[in-house]
């Protein structure tokens, strides 16, 4: 009973509380940052290597559907929509010299020129275009009302080659794209649909690559690039969209054997803003 008592009287030891969370150190949280940032990185570097892969995936089957002999409509219009979703990066070199239409669909001009119907009477038909981007010291620059103006020529040839008709001027980036310390450049980091302003300043056809005879070909216009690479270039105006791939095609030669190509002769005004 006595030891009872005694249980019964002492005091309660009270429990000793828990040690508090030591908090991480500054050096310790800058760690998992910079680990958590570079996974974080990494990520968006895989994903858009990935992403990029995808596309030019897709752009190369489109350029080989459209090269086929019964390319499926169908399948053509959804690798456009998908490419043009992808908003891939600008790639210049869908500016590189002439591309010529492989497939197209609307009222533009050249979808006559692909018709099985017209091939069979007219023989080869193409059509499609040259462009140039050009620089500070390029023949463009040095001949053009305007620095560094965007070489643009249009053509179309008939029967084999003996009409040819082309319509040639100048084209530049839209102010959504264009590269803020030269209008006429496309800015670093631009992304597809690639809008571009065009003026065609004269027109003229050949027959067996003889003198020109002028047409009445010229005004401004606009153009829209969905997606190009080295390989395939989806273009869209108002006439409609084209898928074109690159072309042998070069100016017609004047009297004295020298092509009469933009690039040496753009002495006209540029579009108004």
């Amino acid at each position: 009973m006595a030891a009872a008592r005694a249980a019964r009287a002492a005091p309660a030891v009270p429990a000793r509380p828990a040690a508090p969370a030591r908090a991480p150190t500054s050096r310790a949280r800058g760690a998992r940052s910079a680990r958590a940032s570079v996974s974080r990185r990494a990520s968006r570097i895989v994903g858009a290597a990935a992403s990029d892969d995808a596309t030019r995936s897709l752009a190369a089957e489109l350029a080989t559907l459209v090269r086929s002999d019964s390319p499926s409509d169908a399948r053509v219009l959804e690798l456009i929509a998908a490419l043009e979703d992808a908003r891939a990066p600008a790639d210049l070199r869908a500016f590189d010299g002439a591309f010529e239409v492989a497939w197209s669909e609307g009222t533009m001009a050249w979808r006559a020129l692909v018709a099985e119907a017209v091939q069979a009477i007219a023989g080869r038909c193409r059509a499609g275009q040259r462009f140039a981007l050009a620089s500070p010291s390029s023949d463009a620059a040095a001949s053009s009302s305007e620095p560094n103006a965007n070489a643009a020529l249009n053509f179309a040839e008939l029967f084999g080659g003996a009409v040819t008709i082309t319509a040639s001027g100048v084209f530049r980036p839209a102010p959504s794209i264009a590269d803020a310390a030269d209008p006429n450049a496309v800015a670093s980091g631009a992304r597809c649909p690639l809008p571009f302003d065009v003026r065609i300043a004269r027109g003229d056809a050949r027959l067996f690559d003889g003198a020109p005879v002028d047409l009445p070909i010229r005004g401004p216009g606009a153009f829209e690039v969905l997606y190009g690479d080295e390989r395939v270039r989806v273009f869209r105006s108002s006439g409609g969209i084209a898928v074109q791939v690159p072309s042998d095609w070069v100016p017609p030669t004047d009297g004295g054997g020298a092509a009469r190509s933009e690039e040496r002769d753009l002495n006209i005004e540029q579009p108004r803003r």
